[in-house]
């Protein structure tokens, strides 16, 4: 399907006067759509330091509790794929609190990401960073203590072209070109206490020519894949640019899985394998997860799926 650009009747979808009906479902869907439609065309563009393919969705067209039973505005989110995403949950989720869980369950505050954005009176292409966003957060906390990383992420931003602005959301925010090492370092240090988004975003006001125009594709993608994406890079956790030691955490998480959470000392009965029945004491677990259980007077090297905790 070809993409045709946005009209009034996209952006008046948003009106404040339709926020919090769902009458108004079909319209904010079928902008939806729409949205899906630009991100199949700016999917091959987008593409992870590993070279995997940005995982593309969008936000929801209709009220419901992790929208506050309101839609202002509707979301195209470009951000890093299912599986590494899957993998970072279970670490992030335990630090966010049970209220804020159930005020947004979209993973989307837990990772950096990519956006496009459209509301009443404008569409946004953007780089967004929650304050929940712990492990990538911590990472870019962590890289930009080193002076050097520091200026490279400063100039890839105040390098950006006129029009884009970078800011805490519900704060004052700034050109990019006029970003500076202080007020760099002040954004990177209060994120973390805010509660809220750091930003780096060009907003395009309705009555723009190129917001109406076929032609916002091509826009789009010169502003997300050649500008934004190098910055997104920079910032993103991977096993390639870890300065937080997840590698370590990874590691951990996957021998506790393969040991069903076992330790030193405890009790278990075999319920697999020749040894079935036989009960016996763990005496240690390797760096893959396999066990060492005492049967006796012998001891047997197991999985964990072989025994179950007493």
């Amino acid at each position: 399907m070809q993409f045709v650009g946005f009209s009034d009747r996209d952006f008046d979808a948003y009106l404040e006067s339709k926020w919090t009906s769902n009458v108004f479902n079909r319209e904010r869907l079928e902008v939806k759509q729409k949205l899906l439609n630009l991100g199949r065309l700016l999917g091959p563009s987008l593409l992870a330091g590993d070279g995997s393919p940005l995982l593309c969705e969008a936000s929801a067209e209709h009220p419901a509790i992790w929208n506050q039973h309101r839609v202002p505005d509707q979301y195209l989110f470009f951000s890093r794929n299912e599986e590494t995403r899957r993998e970072l949950d279970t670490i992030i989720s335990r630090k966010r609190s049970m209220a804020a869980l159930i005020e947004d369950p979209s993973p989307l505050r837990n990772h950096i990401f990519l956006s496009l954005m459209i509301d009443r009176s404008q569409l946004e292409l953007a780089l967004k960073l929650h304050s929940d966003a712990a492990i990538d957060r911590d990472n870019l906390q962590r890289k930009c203590q080193d002076y050097f990383q520091r200026e490279k992420l400063l100039r890839m931003i105040s390098e950006l072209p006129e029009g884009f602005r970078i800011g805490l959301r519900g704060a004052n925010d700034a050109p990019a070109a006029s970003c500076t090492d202080e007020l760099l370092q002040r954004l990177i240090q209060e994120l973390p206490a805010t509660g809220s988004w750091l930003e780096v975003r060009y907003p395009v006001p309705r009555e723009t020519p190129i917001a109406k125009d076929p032609a916002f594709a091509d826009f789009a993608r010169d502003k997300l894949a050649r500008l934004l994406l190098p910055v997104m890079g920079f910032i993103a956790w991977s096993r390639d640019n870890d300065f937080v030691s997840m590698r370590d955490a990874l590691k951990k998480k996957e021998v506790q899985q393969k040991s069903k959470g076992l330790v030193k000392h405890d009790q278990v009965r075999v319920v697999r394998g020749m040894f079935a029945g036989k009960t016996g004491v763990v005496q240690e677990i390797d760096a893959k997860g396999a066990i060492k259980v005492l049967l006796g007077t012998v001891a047997e090297k197991l999985q964990g799926t072989d025994v179950v905790k007493l």
